[in-house]
């Protein structure tokens, strides 16, 4: 009889112990996807506004072009669901898991609604609308 009673509370030990750490590994992998989907909005904001702060004319739409006032220009955009950077030489790859990237310019403001879903098992999506000034006009 305590031999009986010794297994059924280990038993519900060792059942409890496993669905702690079943959830500690699932809550690890959940939060570290939305980080790395976070790091890959907040990298693309940055280049983008490092960028438009120096430069003269945007044009948005699929993908963000500006134009600097030596005439050279940056083209950001979306190919696959990489988000790249083009000036002049090869693209250099900002982010990964880039499912949508739209750009919309207002006067001197450029409007970047971005999302990003890391591929991962909890199927985590993080979008973030980001708002950058061009650098003042001349005028």
């Amino acid at each position: 009889m305590e031999l009986l009673i010794a297994t059924a509370i280990t038993g519900v030990i060792a059942g409890v112990l496993g669905t702690t750490v079943f959830q500690i590994i699932n809550v690890s992998e959940y939060g570290n996807d939305r980080l790395t989907a976070l790091h890959e909005l907040q990298n693309i904001a940055y280049w983008v506004s490092r960028d438009a702060q120096m430069a003269d004319n945007a044009t948005g739409g699929d993908e963000l072009v500006l134009t600097f006032p030596d005439g050279s220009s940056i083209t950001y955009e979306v190919t696959g669901q990489q988000f790249r950077r083009r000036a002049g030489g090869p693209p250099l790859r900002l982010a990964w898991n880039i499912t949508s990237a739209n750009f919309s310019v207002d006067n001197r403001t450029v409007t970047m609604s971005l999302n990003s879903s890391p591929e991962g098992r909890d199927n985590v999506s993080q979008q973030g609308t980001y708002k950058v000034s061009l650098r003042p006009s001349g005028e």
